[in-house]
């Protein structure tokens, strides 16, 4: 006896069609990517340095793109404390779930190992981004310190800078 399979009342469609329209790439930013990294964040100061940065080999500013639209873009620290760092990770809301932020981590995990580092650093807000904490530890990352205050400035939608105290936790991998 033959089955026929409905793909059109399947969620098998549905997970296909995802993976066939999120052709995207990872690739580290540049110069040009300024006003789309600011369509995201609108903080051209922010971005300017991170650029800055990465001219001096400070910093890399991975970005995701698909047909020149970012929509996700992530920092790998490599001056401060606790280096190299992930820093920075955002995904524009409509675009989660599909593994951007997945791939963003890999690709600056991978700059790391690149690098000669074999561990890497990620300290995240388990109040406030408790979806951030699930998703680093997913990726292998453990807590290596208890959850502590840090002030620091913050930068809202609009570029405007605002002061906050918020809640930390470092975490930790190592680089195989």
């Amino acid at each position: 006896m033959n089955k026929e399979l409905n793909i059109y009342n399947s969620d098998l469609l549905k997970n296909w069609e995802v993976e066939i329209t999120m052709n995207y790439i990872i690739r580290l930013a540049n110069e040009n990517d300024l006003s789309g990294l600011c369509d995201i964040r609108n903080n051209k100061d922010l971005f300017t340095n991170y650029l800055k940065q990465f001219a001096k080999r400070e910093l890399y500013l991975a970005i995701a793109e698909q047909d020149s639209l970012i929509f996700g873009f992530g920092v790998l620290k490599l001056k401060g404390t606790l280096l190299p760092k992930l820093s920075d990770l955002y995904v524009k809301e409509d675009y989660r779930g599909n593994g951007i932020g997945s791939d963003l981590i890999r690709y600056r995990e991978n700059i790391a190992k690149s690098l000669g580092h074999s561990e890497i650093f990620v300290s995240v807000d388990p109040i406030e981004n408790p979806r951030m904490i699930k998703l680093i530890s997913k990726h292998g990352y453990e807590p290596i310190s208890d959850p502590y205050l840090k002030k620091a400035i913050f930068y809202n939608a609009y570029g405007t800078t605002y002061n906050k105290t918020y809640t930390r936790i470092d975490l930790k991998k190592l680089l195989n």
